[in-house]
């Protein structure tokens, strides 16, 4: 019977983000999701599902005030980068 070490047993995992990269990819992340919403809610109207589309806009509502958060987060990250 032969054995695995755990090391060959899972997949291998990628090395940590640092802050900026993090917040650099909740910033691109974010935007990808609120491309997909804006999409979903033009074919949400152009199929006539109004109370779909509104639940839909208020959704997008939240994705836009999150990454206007991420996006100050990325600034003030990027600042204490340099600063470093």
């Amino acid at each position: 019977m032969s054995r695995t070490s755990p090391q060959h047993s899972r997949p291998r995992e990628s090395p940590p983000e640092d802050a900026l990269a993090q917040a650099e990819r909740h910033v691109r992340e974010g935007e990808a999701r609120i491309a997909r919403q804006i999409a979903l809610i033009e074919e949400l109207d152009r199929n006539g599902h109004q109370q779909a589309a509104d639940t839909a806009r208020t959704v997008l509502e939240t994705f836009q005030d999150v990454l206007e958060t991420w996006r100050d987060d990325l600034i003030r990250i990027a600042r204490r980068t340099r600063l470093s």
